[in-house]
């Protein structure tokens, strides 16, 4: 799906210590507890919760209860629900905040269906009622409480109320007040607003379409409720009413029919290949993971070829790819950050068919979540100029985003000479034409260690241009003829060094490993389909 790009960090609003004593203590007062999933059903059940829109569908709330579908009410809108004759006939919460007991008016036909984690008040509110308890899943590598199913999921109590009747045996979920977003200033069917604080996320699906404003919690669950289409695929939603969550399930449902119709034409292939990137000659990753690899053999940007490589991936190309594989292209997806915290980063990873990417430890990290990655580094795009280091003038240059590293090791480097190119405000301004000025003048580029996932592009550029390098230790650079370790040091060091002898070793290396054309090979070899050759040779059937 096409979406705005978040990355917004949830927390809980208690410590996992505090949780678990919650947990325990809850099933120490003996109420029935969730304890195993229950088979499919084919009826449909409604999530009820307190967004604005939910004002306007009381009376398809209430045809579709007569009809026989229960209604669950999430927090707030349980008592609103009741206020308005509509008994729900669960109720379900999970705020672990003494003062968010949620139900004001418990009702004698109510099934409450209360988190383990909830604060003891919530429980002692419901005295008396019908109320059962299930288990959220916290932490990665929960065993507690023991022997207890634990219920994943988003981290509102909406998107947990899905998995919970999933888990329970409804694959139908009508939701209602799912909206996800401000309705003016109203954030809650009941008047309530933004808290004190709180900033507005403009969120848009398409690029031209609605703008929806929401709080980070609600812009959070909004990117959260995306992965339920992965994690649930045999669940289907239908959003009533206005809001950014019922846009989503209405976009979702549009790509869906798109790519039917896609799948129905059969395509005949053409044998070519294109990255496909956002960018231009400013983006690094433009120049080191598109325009340089794909050279003479591919083009760039053509989305009508057979193998597609989408390198950075951005969250409008998702749907680029999913009509790629509808109409039988062959995706491969090039990570060389790792923002895998994203959503889309995480859909695009679902989505590739090959995974490149151009270091071994983002290979791990991409390892981690499930599939295998092919490493192929970063090429050098700058020509090989001779070496020049003669003193102690120092460069570095990157992208603001690793500005902390260098201000770490200034204190160290006080009193050397040091030019940096850079994006950031007092630097000099980066450009192709100004790196050949910087590198011809600088003797020395000084490279503080960075992400451990990152590429060693800029060291093999500084040593094309004739530069030495003096680093911190960090994994691209374990192979490197380069001086690593503390950065002062290694300066000190190359004053009593034949150093221009060891630029002209690194760059015989940098020459072996890092030539566009070693690269290009490897990029053809990552992208090839397979065929139906290949795969008789994995079964043993040839050869």
């Amino acid at each position: 799906m096409s979406s705005v790009p978040l990355k917004i960090v949830g927390k809980c609003v208690a410590e996992d210590e505090t949780l678990f004593g919650y947990m325990d203590a809850a099933i120490a007062r003996g109420y029935p507890q969730i304890k195993q999933a229950e088979p499919a059903n084919t009826g449909s059940v409604l999530l009820v919760a307190s967004a604005p829109s939910v004002r306007g569908q009381l009376e398809v709330i209430k045809k579709l209860k007569a009809a026989g579908s229960p209604i669950v009410a999430i927090k707030g809108a349980h008592d609103w629900l009741i206020a308005h004759g509509v008994i729900p006939d669960y109720a379900l919460a999970i705020d672990p905040q003494e003062h968010r007991i949620a139900f004001y008016k418990p009702h004698k036909n109510v099934h409450y269906m209360i988190a383990s984690q909830c604060h003891p008040a919530m429980f002692d509110n419901l005295a008396g009622h019908q109320v059962t308890i299930w288990h959220p899943y916290v932490k990665k590598g929960q065993t507690r409480p023991k022997n207890c199913m634990l219920i994943g999921g988003g981290t509102t109590s909406g998107l947990r109320a899905i998995s919970l009747f999933y888990v329970l045996g409804y694959r139908q979920f009508e939701l209602f007040g799912f909206d996800s977003c401000n309705t003016g200033n109203m954030l809650r069917v009941n008047g309530e607003g933004l808290k004190d604080g709180d900033d507005l996320v403009e969120v848009r699906i398409d690029p031209d379409g609605e703008t929806f404003y929401c709080n980070t919690a609600m812009a959070l669950q909004s990117e959260h409720f995306q992965t339920y289409y992965d994690y649930l695929p045999d669940a289907t939603f239908n959003g009533h009413g206005h809001g950014l969550i019922q846009a989503i399930i209405k976009k979702r449902q549009q790509n869906m029919m798109e790519l039917g119709g896609i799948i129905d034409v059969k395509a005949n292939l053409n044998n070519r290949t294109s990255f496909i990137h956002w960018g231009n000659k400013d983006a690094a990753s433009w120049r080191y993971r598109a325009k340089i690899p794909a050279a003479d053999w591919a083009s760039l940007n053509d989305l009508t070829a057979d193998t597609l490589v989408f390198s950075k991936p951005q969250a409008p190309e998702l749907m680029d790819m999913a009509r790629a594989k509808a109409r039988g292209a062959w995706v491969v997806v090039d990570f060389c950050d790792d923002h895998f915290d994203w959503m889309h980063y995480q859909e695009a990873l679902r989505l590739a068919d090959a995974v490149t990417c151009p270091t071994t430890e983002m290979a791990k990290r991409i390892k981690e979540l499930g599939k295998d990655a092919i490493v192929i580094p970063d090429p050098y795009e700058y020509p090989e100029m001779p070496p020049h280091c003669n003193g102690v003038n120092l460069l570095w240059y990157g992208h603001h985003v690793n500005r902390e590293s260098l201000k770490r090791i200034l204190p160290e480097i006080e009193g050397y000479p040091l030019r940096v190119v850079s994006n950031f405000d007092g630097a000099i301004p980066w450009s192709h034409e100004t790196m050949l000025k910087e590198f011809a003048q600088a003797d020395i580029v000084v490279i503080p260690a960075t992400a451990p996932y990152k590429s060693a592009n800029r060291a093999i550029e500084a040593i094309r241009q004739g530069c030495y390098v003096v680093a911190e230790p960090h994994p691209a650079l374990e192979d490197f003829p380069i001086y690593i370790g503390n950065i002062k040091e290694g300066i000190e060091w190359t004053t009593q060094q034949n150093i221009n002898e060891l630029i002209s070793k690194a760059q015989r290396f940098v020459r072996e490993e890092f030539s566009p054309a070693t690269l290009i090979d490897k990029w053809k070899t990552a992208t090839r389909r397979p065929t139906t050759l290949d795969a008789d040779q994995r079964n043993g059937t040839v050869g």
